[in-house]
């Protein structure tokens, strides 16, 4: 139970950062956070998904974006050995994908606003990209080093 506890709350948190720095930063024409490193500018919507793959194929993205988010669920089920470090990464996929799936059904494409002064070549994206990638890192972590041991029951 107190897994499950530890996952809510971090999809609420990582739904409540996204959605509020798309909503406040999105339009902000430009803010330089850390000359020559990273910057805020809106870049108008990502129809497609990373590096805007599948552009303009919106009902698709969605309709795959709900698969893989009750695909999670599923394997949330059977995973053993479930801890604290788990249900973060699992919160933070989770609410990362919330995060971009409630933006692809409300507006048709996903805020992204968030780029790399220092790598200009990488694709602009916002918070719900950065817990996702995080959160399948700490996943990947998980199965890896730490899944099988003592599980909460």
């Amino acid at each position: 139970m107190k897994n499950w506890i530890i996952s809510i709350f971090s999809i609420v948190c990582v739904l409540v950062v996204d959605l509020t720095t798309k909503h406040f930063l999105f339009d902000v024409q430009y803010i330089n956070l850390i000359p020559n490193f990273i910057s805020i500018a809106t870049n108008g919507g990502n129809t497609g998904a990373a590096w805007g793959m599948f552009s303009g194929n919106t009902i698709g993205l969605i309709v795959v974006s709900c698969i893989l988010i009750v695909a999670l669920f599923i394997f949330n089920h059977f995973i053993k050995g479930k801890n604290v470090f788990y249900s973060i990464s699992f919160g933070f996929i989770v609410g990362g994908a919330f995060g971009n799936l409630v933006d692809r059904i409300a507006l048709g494409y996903v805020r992204d606003f968030i780029f790399l002064d220092f790598f200009p070549s990488f694709p602009v994206f916002n918070m719900a990209d950065s817990f996702l990638c995080v959160g399948a890192v700490m996943m990947a972590i998980f199965i890896l080093f730490m899944s099988g041991k003592k599980s909460e029951k």
